[in-house]
């Protein structure tokens, strides 16, 4: 326990850190932090971890809620699943 308050200590008193921790998404400030101060970032993945899984599902069944209508009722939905959750930029040539 001491160990993990040593670690958040120094890692308050560095200004670099709150630059990087401004400028990277919450995942890859933890990440690059792994080696440095590895019992925060033990606990901090524990703590977020959670909450992006279940955003995920959310997000899933929301779509898959959206999907299923009585009009499309008897479509198999994998592939519009694949392609409502997907993050790809379509690229049509027009």
């Amino acid at each position: 326990m001491n160990l993990a308050k040593d670690e958040l200590i120094d890692l308050k008193t560095k200004s670099l850190l709150k630059m990087d921790f401004d400028s990277k998404t919450l995942g890859e400030f933890w990440s690059s932090l792994r080696e440095a101060y590895p019992l925060l970032v033990k606990r901090a993945m524990a703590a977020i971890i959670p909450f992006a899984t279940v955003y995920l599902c959310e997000a899933g069944f929301s779509t898959l809620v959206t999907i299923k209508t009585k009009h499309r009722n008897r479509l198999n939905v994998e592939h519009d699943m694949r392609v409502a959750l997907s993050k790809t930029i379509p690229q049509f040539n027009l």
